[in-house]
């Protein structure tokens, strides 16, 4: 068999332009292009962040996503999800059973619960005790506690992946957009 070599070369005189054209522009456009470059891998991040938290809790990304926030600066990224227990009604697929009890799609099943209409709205509840009595409401998952037992950082890792890889880039795509 025949080896086959490929050759590549770099010329560095389109980098060096590059680089002092940057060095040229006024500050005020500079500031615009990194303010968007910023903006836009944060959102990007965040999205890859909402998908891993959705996946981790078992609630859809459109659950999810408007409850987290992502907050970048040059030397800190923040992840915060503002959550409470998200109420079983508003997950995807919950339904009253043929045979006592409520099914969720993402949850499962629970026996002996039912779907009611309130004054603040519908939800699925359960009786304390064998007494017609005090009820509650179930609840799914809470984004806000899953995040706080990512003991291995993987949410803060992945974040911090997306902007290294993309954010140099996305400067670059900018300052071109923008001259």
């Amino acid at each position: 068999g025949q080896g086959v070599s490929a050759q590549i070369t770099i010329d560095a005189s389109d980098y060096l332009a590059k680089s002092r054209a940057i060095a040229r522009l006024p500050a005020e456009i500079k500031a615009k292009a990194f303010r968007r470059a910023f903006g836009h891998t944060r959102r990007k991040a965040l999205t890859q962040v909402s998908r891993k938290l959705a996946e981790y809790t078992g609630l859809p990304y459109r659950v999810v996503r408007p409850k987290a926030h992502l907050g970048i600066s040059l030397e800190d990224i923040e992840i915060r999800v503002k959550s409470g227990w998200i109420p079983l009604i508003d997950l995807a697929g919950v339904r009253a059973t043929k045979r006592k009890g409520v099914y969720t799609r993402t949850r499962g099943s629970y026996r002996a619960a039912w779907i009611a209409s309130m004054q603040r709205g519908r939800g699925v509840f359960v009786r304390e005790g064998k007494e017609r009595g005090p009820v509650d409401e179930l609840f799914g998952p809470n984004p806000a506690h899953a995040l706080g037992e990512d003991r291995q950082g993987e949410f803060d890792r992945l974040a911090s992946e997306i902007i290294e890889r993309d954010l140099a880039d996305r400067v670059i795509h900018e300052l071109n957009r923008i001259l």
